[in-house]
Parts: structure tokens; C-alpha cells; sequence
């Protein structure tokens, strides 16, 4: 697949294989994001790859409903769209707007995340899938090697009913503003000894997204660097029991949990639970690995979602947890 792409188009791809992209669309926020929906389909150079591989859901909640809505898909794509002024000059994208004016700021909406990604999960059409947020880039060619490894070695998957149910994370980086994501671990590893870059959210909550064996990974070499091989395995207890990890998976674990919003920050974190009591393992994968889009993020709280956390946490101790664990079992070493 590698030399394929390499022959058809130039160059490696992060990603070169479908993406499933549900988006929060309330009110007249659907409006601008049909516009969104056209413009990249159709007005930037990579818009054929975009019309190939990427399938757009829009979701909301019935209380907060558009004033119009296409029909079916056909009606969505023939949504009116314009590329160029009437000069021809590149229209700047829709979606590089203030968000002041968005539907959702205005009526005060919290942001159903994961409604959205258990959208994508369904909507998606191949065996393996990655859910992962928008803003990660993964290292190059991350697809064709995750699929080669399999491949070569059948091992990796957990095949038996008698094996413990498995995923595969990745390791996840963040670097400065300035700098370009890297292609390769060389790449990474030259940010991370210019300390320009670090691991990802190392000032807001490092146990959260640490793999196991964090520094032998950093410090393995890789005979031949295109060819992806498992590194570590642990369970989400202990040291880990903390851990928010963004995985290959066979799309089998539990959904995530649709009572919890973006502002609550525990989004992540009770699925992860879960798949701690059904006693999964994670199988960290090397040398790929995650970058956040640029920018550093710092351990500044937003007072307002500190409030939303804190009625969260509540809400998942005395509703979610004994819930999880009438449907998955229980296991004092599992926490939210």
C-alpha cells in the first residue's frame, strides 16, 4: 500500500484509508457547517481525497433543532457552495469564523462529545477503526503499517475466546507553537532533545497519557523504521489506572458514555473504565505515535469547567459507577 500511494501520489500519507466525522450541528450551526461540508469538498486541492475517504454525520439534539434539514445525503450534497469571489480569488473557509456568533456559544450549549463519537463508530465501514480527535496527527504511514504487522503476524490479534480482549495505543506528543508536526520518530525525537516538544499534556495531567515503558520507548531503535511492532502491554490499573489512551481497536469495546459532555472532562476517562473491568489489555505500538497540533497547553482551568467537572465527578461516582459495574462486574483496581 505504502509504494502505491507513494506512486499514485508522491508522497506517504498520516492517513490514507476512510474517515468517519460526526459533527455538533444545533440550531443554525448546521447551516455553516453544510457550508464547511462543501467548501472542502470541493474547493481546496486535496478535495477528490476528501470526497473518496471522508463520511460527514451531523447531530443535535432535538430540543435545538435547524430550521431546515436536507432530506437525505443527496439533498445535503447539493447544498449551494462558492469557491471563488467573482474576481476568481480563493474564498477564506467557513469554518474560519469567529465562534462568537455560533448557535451553540449563543444558547449556551454544552458539547455532547461523545454522542458524536459513538456516531462515527457506527457509521464506520472497515474492521479496525481509531478513535481519535480531529486535532491528532498521526505519524506517517500509520495505516499500512498497523495493517502490514497484522499481516505478517497473526499473533498480535486476540484471536481466542479464551484471550483477554485487546486494543492498540499509541504514545501522544504536543509541541510548540511554531514548530511543524514531525513525519517519524527521528523527527520527534530531534523536537523532543530541542525541548520543543513534550509529552502530551505533561503540565495538565502527564499519568493521563504516559505509556508504559515511556522512556525505553523513547530510547528504542528501530531496524527497519516503516515496520510497526507492539512495545508494551499493561492493564488500566495501578500506575495506569489514570491512563486516557488513543487506540487501534476492532471496534468491539464498550460505547463511550453519552451522559457525559466535553465540559465534564471525564469523557474519556469512564470508558476507559469500563474496559477496565471487562479486563482489557493495551498493547503500546512502536515507533508510531500521536502529535497534538501545535501549540503547548498549560494547566490554566477555565472556572467554568472546573464547575461542570465537579458536578460530573459526582454524577459518574453515584450514578455511572454502580452502574458499570452491575453491566461489566467489578474490580476494586478499576477507577474512573
Amino acid at each position: 500500500m505504502q509504494n502505491k500511494q507513494i506512486k499514485k501520489y508522491g508522497f506517504k500519507f498520516r492517513w490514507f484509508g476512510p474517515i468517519s466525522f460526526a459533527i455538533h450541528t444545533p440550531g443554525y450551526d448546521l447551516n455553516t457547517t453544510l457550508d464547511a461540508i462543501q467548501y472542502v469538498r470541493n474547493c481546496l486541492p486535496g478535495s477528490q481525497l476528501i470526497s473518496d475517504f471522508v463520511s460527514f454525520h451531523v447531530y443535535f439534539s432535538n430540543e435545538h433543532m435547524p430550521e431546515y434539514v436536507p432530506f437525505d445525503e443527496e439533498e445535503a450534497l447539493n447544498w449551494p457552495y462558492q469557491c471563488v469571489d467573482e474576481n476568481g480569488t480563493l474564498l477564506a473557509p467557513p469554518y474560519m469564523q469567529n465562534r462568537r456568533p455560533m448557535y451553540k456559544v449563543q444558547a449556551n450549549l454544552t458539547y455532547p462529545i461523545n454522542v458524536g463519537r459513538n456516531i462515527a463508530r457506527k457509521a464506520v465501514n472497515t474492521h479496525f477503526i481509531f478513535a481519535c480527535d480531529i486535532e491528532l496527527f498521526p505519524s506517517l504511514g500509520l495505516i499500512e503499517q498497523f495493517l502490514d504487522m497484522v499481516h505478517r503476524n497473526r499473533s498480535v490479534l486476540a484471536l481466542s475466546p479464551n484471550q483477554r480482549p485487546r486494543v492498540y495505543p499509541l504514545p501522544v506528543f504536543e509541541i510548540e507553537e511554531n514548530e511543524q508536526v514531525p513525519n517519524d520518530k527521528l523527527e520527534l525525537l530531534d523536537l523532543l532533545q530541542k525541548r520543543r516538544a513534550q509529552l502530551f499534556h505533561a503540565k495538565v495531567c502527564a499519568s493521563c497519557h504516559k505509556v508504559p515503558g515511556y522512556q525505553r520507548w523513547i530510547n528504542r531503535t528501530t531496524p527497519i523504521p516503516d515496520e510497526l511492532q507492539l512495545f508494551s502491554m499493561t492493564l488500566r490499573q495501578d500506575t495506569f489506572r489514570h491512563w486516557e489512551p488513543f487506540y487501534i481497536s476492532d471496534n468491539k469495546e464498550p460505547v463511550f458514555d453519552e451522559r457525559v459532555t466535553w465540559e465534564g472532562q471525564s469523557n474519556k476517562r469512564i470508558q476507559g473504565y469500563a474496559m477496565c473491568l471487562l479486563g482489557y489489555e493495551y498493547h503500546v505500538l512502536h515507533p508510531a505515535f500521536l502529535v497534538h497540533s501545535p501549540g503547548i497547553k498549560n494547566s490554566t482551568r477555565s472556572a467554568v469547567r472546573a464547575k461542570y467537572a465537579s458536578e460530573m465527578t459526582r454524577f459518574i461516582k453515584t450514578k455511572i459507577e454502580p452502574e458499570y459495574r452491575v453491566l461489566y462486574g467489578k474490580n476494586k483496581k478499576c477507577i474512573t
